[in-house]
């Protein structure tokens, strides 16, 4: 099977706008682990700002393209967890 693509946002403009926003925090950002996300929805956290719940996308949201596999999630976040990750605002 062909690896999915390895440049996000190569896809279509609006991913790669999406990704380069500057002005604003982004609800679709690559993690340091290089798997892509969507924040998805806020959690309280014990400090001053919401946490930001985040899932991996394997499709683009604009055009459709597959972005990446469950297993190449899995193999680039290190298998831990579902595949979910919590980041602060």
């Amino acid at each position: 099977m062909a690896e999915a693509a390895t440049t996000f946002g190569s896809c279509c403009e609006e991913l790669k706008e999406a990704l380069e926003g500057g002005d604003f925090e982004p609800l679709v950002t690559v993690g340091p682990d290089g798997v892509i996300y969507m924040t998805v929805g806020l959690v309280d956290l014990d400090e001053e700002e919401p946490g930001l719940v985040d899932h991996p996308l394997f499709f683009c949201p604009f055009c459709g393209t597959k972005l990446q596999t469950p297993e190449e999630v899995r193999a680039k976040a290190g298998a831990e967890g579902d595949g979910e990750e919590t980041r602060d605002a």
